[in-house]
């Protein structure tokens, strides 16, 4: 029996790391051992190696010690290898030539890590966690915790008693230790459903609101550990509300009277998103997160998928002798190009330094990257156009013919509707 193994485990799975030196074996005293004046050969075979060729061998001659039992045998590190399962066992021969024959035991080596060495995908948050927020009333209303779903399929060579360990931390590869763990199960893995569960108590152990994130990462039964943290999955903490309720919407100072942003804003250099400072809530070194999704509509409505983009500011003096902050969202791929007619929403989050927190309405910006000849605009067809934009006039007029295009539209005589 190798010492290093649980005696209950079927597979004899050798735990990480000891197949680098020699395998110790533990051999007990045999029925009937030498007596004086006969010697018993003991040998100890590996099934790496040729049946007929022992691994290693010790004599006992007669009358054998039984204080010097279990005795030591080692299997040499150089054929612990490859990865896989073997069958260790041992025989002993007495001088009469007569030899008998120990059960084999199964010995697993196993060093590659779960998911081998790919990242693992992000968790996935519940379907009722609303715009990924974490406050008092889903707590109260989830038993205090917050359930977490690994994606599907599940990583690569998934076994059961893996352990998945939960990190929650503001900064990603997290700074923290594990604040969850959780032991898979084959039934877990045959309905391709592993979850793990995130408490309120490490939710509330930071004592502050804002962007956190959660990562894992998989450790097998033979202690062998994913190589990297997966990717994260972003959710935000209000557990902290500010006075006063939410905050007013964004603006697009780029856009016109009627609320777009069209070629002659040059959107493929990104658009500004602005955030006045009112309520005099808005301190220096305040965290500032925008959320942005696009959409197919005018209404922000329909979404387009990889369009979503999350861009964190910290105040700045200068923010607050403005009075306000821009951000811009960009690049142009894969946050606006997408919309060609349609429209976009912002929001944003305000995490003060004390840790309270409060979000915004959502603010709708109209996108039309259309000429009026219908031809798409974008930075490769810039330089193209400029000869067309000159024959369409000046901008005040392209701007009024838009306008009047659209109250046209509005009264039914034919393009569509806003």
């Amino acid at each position: 029996m190798p010492a290093i193994i649980d005696q209950n485990d079927p597979e004899g799975l050798v735990s990480t790391g000891t197949q680098v030196t020699d395998l110790e074996v533990l051999v007990p005293l045999w029925p009937f051992p030498a007596t004086p004046g006969d010697t018993d050969r003991l040998d100890l075979f590996w099934s790496g190696v040729s049946s007929d060729t022992p691994v290693a061998t010790a004599d006992f001659p007669g009358p054998v010690d039984s204080a010097k039992f279990p005795v030591s045998l080692k299997v040499a590190k150089n054929i612990l290898q490859p990865d896989g399962q073997y069958q260790v066992w041992y025989t002993v021969t007495t001088s009469a030539n007569n030899a008998a024959f120990s059960e084999r035991r199964t010995v697993t080596i196993d060093t590659r890590p779960p998911s081998y060495n790919q990242q693992l995908m992000p968790l996935l948050l519940p379907d009722d966690l609303v715009s990924g927020v974490i406050n008092e009333a889903y707590l109260v209303g989830h038993s205090d915790q917050v359930e977490l779903r690994l994606p599907s399929p599940v990583y690569l060579d998934a076994k059961e008693g893996d352990v998945v360990d939960l990190y929650w931390s503001q900064d990603n590869p997290p700074t923290t230790s594990v604040v969850a763990s959780a032991t898979v199960t084959q039934a877990q893995i045959g309905m391709d459903d592993i979850r793990i569960v995130l408490p309120g108590s490490a939710v509330r152990a930071p004592d502050r609101d804002g962007n956190f994130y959660a990562t894992y990462k998989v450790r097998d039964r033979a202690g062998n550990e994913t190589d990297s943290f997966s990717r994260e999955t972003p959710a935000t903490v209000a557990l902290k509300p500010l006075p006063g309720g939410d905050l007013p919407e964004p603006a697009f100072p780029q856009a016109d009277i009627e609320g777009y942003i069209n070629c002659d804003e040059a959107p493929w250099n990104g658009i500004v998103v602005r955030i006045a400072f009112v309520r005099s809530l808005f301190e220096y070194q305040d965290q500032i997160t925008l959320y942005w999704q696009g959409y197919r509509t005018l209404n922000g409505a329909d979404p387009i998928a990889g369009t979503e983009g999350v861009f964190a500011r910290k105040v700045s003096a200068q923010n607050l002798t403005d009075g306000y902050m821009d951000v811009l969202v960009e690049p142009f791929i894969p946050h606006i190009e997408p919309i060609i007619e349609g429209s976009a929403l912002a929001t944003y989050r305000l995490t003060k330094v004390s840790g309270q927190s409060g979000a915004s309405y959502p603010g709708l910006v109209k996108i039309n990257r259309q000429w009026p000849s219908g031809e798409i605009c974008g930075p490769v067809t810039q330089t193209a156009q400029s000869g067309s934009r000159r024959e369409g006039g000046c901008k005040a007029c392209r701007r009024f013919n838009r306008f009047i295009a659209r109250m046209l539209q509005r009264l039914g005589r034919g393009g569509k509707g806003l």
